[in-house]
């Protein structure tokens, strides 16, 4: 790992030096080392997430589109959506990407396309867009359309399987975007899940984001593993 000016507390606080500290059992030469890696490991976790986020953006929106077709005529889901949607998609998610697209779209004198809007769209949007038990709507939209996404999953595999890797992946985005460390994070069972979804999409998905991201040199070198 590359040397650093010292991680002092005037630079990075207080409460973060001494939890970086005690991991690392007082070594200040440690202690900087830990958190060179953690800035690392967090560029190397967005760059994973990122490539995930796009496979799994695209295998959805696939299946969106042929089934919004069907239902009104119009693939474009986000533009034109069929009513049952309301009842999956959560209103807020999509008003905001709308909104971010619709001034995009202006910037560049043109009118908005339904890519603008799924470009706007969160890794969130998507996770909570899975099978819920206490939304019946959001099994129906799975059982009709998003099942269809991951042709090659392993026989036992059920939707809650797909939604507990999905909310892995999410979970590990909120807390690079937060500054959270991530030293004592299973970062390969993320790393897992995130290949997992990838590789029932397809062996190509898998393949392509296992080639594209860069963490398990990261992860073993962490200083305290």
């Amino acid at each position: 790992m590359p040397r650093i000016e010292p991680a002092t507390e005037r630079l990075i606080g207080r409460p973060r030096l001494l939890r970086l500290l005690a991991d690392v059992e007082g070594d200040h030469r440690r202690a900087n080392d830990l958190f060179a890696w953690n800035v690392a490991a967090a560029g190397a976790a967005m760059e994973a997430v990122h490539v995930f986020e796009l496979i799994l953006r695209n295998a959805l929106d696939r299946e969106l589109r042929v089934w919004n077709a069907n239902m009104n005529g119009d693939p474009d889901w986000l533009l034109t959506p069929h009513e049952f949607l309301h009842k999956s998609l959560r209103p807020a998610d999509r008003a905001a990407a709308l909104q971010r697209a619709r001034r995009i779209a202006a910037e560049r004198g043109r009118p908005v396309r339904h890519d603008d809007v799924l470009a706007q769209l969160s890794l969130g949007t998507w996770r909570y867009l899975l099978p819920s038990r206490s939304v019946k709507a959001k099994q129906r939209l799975w059982d009709a359309a998003l099942s269809h996404a991951f042709p090659a999953w392993p026989g036992d595999w059920g939707p809650e399987s797909v939604v507990t890797r999905v909310a892995s992946a999410h979970e590990l985005r909120n807390r690079v975007a937060h500054l959270e460390p991530l030293q004592h994070l299973d970062l390969r069972r993320v790393r897992r899940d995130m290949r997992s979804v990838c590789h029932a999409i397809g062996p190509d998905a898998a393949r392509f984001f296992v080639q594209a991201e860069r963490l398990i040199p990261i992860i073993e070198t962490n200083p305290i593993a």
